[in-house]
């Protein structure tokens, strides 16, 4: 009699863990896909955006100018932000648990500052148009967008090591070459903030903005697809 209990006990403790198990990949699945759309909608809401805001030009001006106290589309642009930045917090959970080591709790880490810093923060503290008007909150936008700033720079480089030792080397590659081009575009933006080079291409500071959040989320988004 012991024995059929302790094997009904058992069977039902399986089917347990089964169930377990299927829910907690469903909610990665569910994770994926949400960070996956806003990943995307990060880069092209700025575009729909922008043709409500007639002074507005993609190639000069930062992205939080589009949450700026004076632009007509400020609820819009800092209410994503702000949802944005929760994503960003939470979503890369299902990175750490596909990849349970040191790297991807560092990974996740850096992308929780990234949302707080440049999203959340961003959000809640707009600029003004012009970036000379300083008072407190723009400092506080100011100093939390260039720490997060900062810190999703690092993120691909630390992603192609994860995938090198992995043996996933299309990952590890595509990661890679993501972190030197988002350095050499964040050079570019630094450099044109210099009086010197205000008359080149390298004034183009949206332009170069962009260019590294592009390259930054390539092998987040990449990682997504493939899972």
């Amino acid at each position: 009699m012991s024995k059929i209990l302790n094997m009904e006990l058992r069977r039902y403790i399986d089917v347990g863990d089964i169930s377990f198990s299927t829910d907690n990949k469903n909610i990665m699945k569910t994770l994926i896909i949400i960070w996956c759309i806003t990943l995307l909608i990060d880069n092209l809401l700025p575009l729909v955006l922008a043709r409500f805001y007639p002074k507005y030009t993609h190639k000069e001006m930062a992205l939080s100018v589009l949450g700026s106290r004076q632009s007509p589309v400020k609820w819009i642009y800092n209410l994503w932000c702000i949802l944005s930045g929760l994503v960003f917090c939470i979503a890369p959970y299902a990175l750490y648990q596909e990849n349970s080591c040191g790297l991807s709790i560092a990974i996740w880490i850096l992308l929780a500052i990234y949302g707080i810093g440049c999203e959340i923060v961003s959000g809640f503290c707009p600029l003004n148009e012009n970036r000379h008007e300083e008072n407190t909150i723009t400092k506080i936008h100011g100093g939390a967008s260039a720490i997060g700033f900062m810190t999703l720079l690092v993120v691909p480089l630390l992603l192609a090591i994860m995938h090198f030792q992995e043996a996933s080397i299309i990952m590890g590659r595509i990661s890679l070459v993501s972190f030197v081009a988002a350095f050499v575009f964040f050079c570019f933006f630094i450099m044109g903030e210099k009086e010197k080079f205000v008359n080149t291409v390298l004034r183009y500071g949206g332009l170069w903005q962009r260019l590294v959040l592009v390259s930054c989320y390539v092998p987040l988004i990449a990682w997504c697809i493939i899972k």
